[in-house]
């Protein structure tokens, strides 16, 4: 054989015979991976997304890539395909936080080693990256407060809406501060600086703001 056919051979797609039963276990273990990928994001996680929603995607990440692997096997072409497919998660996803991308990686990470069938590899490299995700929680100072520039707009603001804001803001921070108003008859802009320790309050209050009609809310970290 000369290196031609080498080369083809390469790129060449053979079915290969899939082991039915070793398919649906590594699947198993894909489920029950992703889903504890799930419950850690939804409590250590920092993002100020909707945790339960994005999380909801990972098992569906996982046994899809998982799948994929799977049919691949060692072509090269549809594993440079993979590669081209898997970059559209990174440029073509709604990531908003550094945090976000990180768990998504990891649940690919976790359909491409059940996939190339290692369980071993990839449930022990699985616990470990876990494990240190878990420690990083506990260990976080239990009083510490993060500071965040909480900044509200309203076009067309109704009379009391002013006051309809503040009293949301604190009613929900037991540190909030206005730094910044800003009135006419088309726009209303507040600008506080909050300090909170459980972020599941900047999305209530979120909530609670949005209710009022013509608002937009942003929270911006201060470090």
């Amino acid at each position: 054989m000369n290196n031609y056919e080498k080369i083809l051979q390469y790129f060449n797609f053979e079915p290969q015979e899939i082991d039915i039963n070793l398919f649906l276990l590594n699947a198993a273990m894909t489920i029950v991976l992703s889903i504890i990928l799930e419950l850690t994001y939804r409590r250590c996680a920092n993002t100020l997304s909707n945790k339960s929603q994005f999380a909801y995607n990972f098992v569906m990440l996982s046994l899809i890539t998982m799948l994929i692997i799977t049919l691949v096997g060692s072509s090269v072409a549809l594993s440079l395909g993979l590669v081209g497919a898997l970059s559209i998660v990174r440029y073509r996803a709604a990531i908003k936080e550094p945090e976000e991308l990180t768990y998504l990686f990891l649940a690919i990470g976790i359909g491409l080693g059940m996939g190339a069938n290692q369980p071993v590899v990839t449930i022990i490299s699985f616990l470990i990256l876990i494990a240190v995700v878990w420690i990083r929680y506990f260990i976080k100072p239990a009083n510490k407060l993060n500071a965040y520039n909480l900044v509200i707009s309203m076009k067309r603001p109704n009379e009391g809406d002013m006051e309809k804001i503040v009293g949301i803001v604190n009613l929900k921070f037991n540190r909030a501060v206005l730094r910044r108003f800003d009135e006419n008859k088309d726009n209303l802009d507040l600008a506080f600086i909050v300090k909170v320790k459980n972020l599941d309050v900047l999305t209530d209050c979120k909530n609670e703001i949005l209710k009022i009609e013509n608002t937009s809310v942003s929270f911006v970290d201060i470090k």
